[in-house]
């Protein structure tokens, strides 16, 4: 109760962030476990929570959603579901009754179904290809957004001998725009990949609308954000211990990157069909995505 009456934008007051309940999915015989605070987000505008299952079967087809609906360009190849959804938000001081900040947290489950079949989740390699490739289509194939400034801060952490990926997208804005909202800097998305097996992994997103001064917000995000990340545990299957197994052998000597720069892709030029036309008519190609290991572009 004191931490919300002291509260203020230097030291934002989040509610029950300190209640930490533990998560724990059977992904086909893989464990997963993580702790998060619960949900306690009341804003209209924040998506709505979804508790996550106890139990998925990575092979149930029918549950997946799949993007062979979109336009050719902008078809990353991918089936997902979503296992769960939490909102957190930040309070200022007490006399402000309305959140000043709000981070979103979604757990997504991907199959990647366009991957080269000799290539492997569980190679280091191949999978920083596998996410380079999303963050590429939600990049410069994502044209309703602003333009991105992504892989931030990427590192790579170990899940149970599998490597993990974890990094931040912001988006890029006009020295004027952010002159005229410095908050602008808060709003960007963090994201950690974990491989399942050979063609499943898990996406952790957490989205953060913030405020400014834009040090003490983001500290604070980012606090929650690092909580649960840093307490994700997964332990493989003992069929995905044998795929783990045998891709260290056929690998020996395959890694991802530790560190990457900023991707400096080059966005296509574009315009809406019509009037009354929401298609999307490209006028000049951009980047191509990153190529599959050993393609040649």
């Amino acid at each position: 109760m004191l931490s919300r009456l002291f509260a203020s934008r230097q030291r934002p007051f989040i509610p029950r962030r300190h209640e930490r309940e533990t998560i724990a999915i059977d992904l086909s015989g893989s464990r997963l476990t993580f702790s998060a605070p619960p949900n306690i987000c009341q804003d209209s505008f924040a998506d709505a929570s979804q508790e996550p299952p106890s139990r998925v079967n990575l092979f149930d087809n029918s549950k997946y959603s799949v993007d062979s609906g979109f336009e050719e360009w902008e078809r990353e190849g991918v089936a997902l579901q979503i296992l769960m959804k939490r909102s957190w938000e930040l309070f200022g001081p007490i006399w402000r009754g309305r959140p000043i900040a709000t981070i979103d947290f979604t757990l997504m489950l991907y199959r990647h179904d366009a991957m080269p079949k000799d290539m492997n989740c569980l190679n280091p390699q191949h999978f920083e290809t596998v996410v380079m490739r999303h963050l590429y289509y939600w990049g410069p194939c994502h044209l309703v957004d602003r333009e991105q400034k992504a892989p931030v801060n990427w590192q790579l952490r170990s899940q149970d001998g599998a490597t993990a990926i974890f990094f931040e997208n912001h988006q890029r804005f006009s020295p004027e725009a952010l002159e005229e909202c410095p908050f602008y800097d808060t709003h960007f998305s963090s994201c950690f990949f974990v491989p399942l097996d050979q063609t499943h992994y898990l996406k952790f997103n957490f989205r953060n609308l913030g405020y400014a001064p834009v040090e003490p917000c983001i500290r604070a995000m980012n606090g929650v954000r690092d909580l649960l990340c840093d307490s994700v545990e997964l332990h493989l299957s003992a069929d995905a211990k044998a795929q783990l197994a045998s891709a260290q052998k056929q690998w020996p000597e395959a890694k991802a990157n530790p560190t990457r720069s900023i991707e400096h892709w080059v966005y296509p030029e574009w315009h809406w069909g019509g009037k009354f036309d929401e298609k999307i008519i490209i006028t000049k190609p951009g980047s191509p995505p990153p190529p599959w290991q050993g393609q040649v572009v």
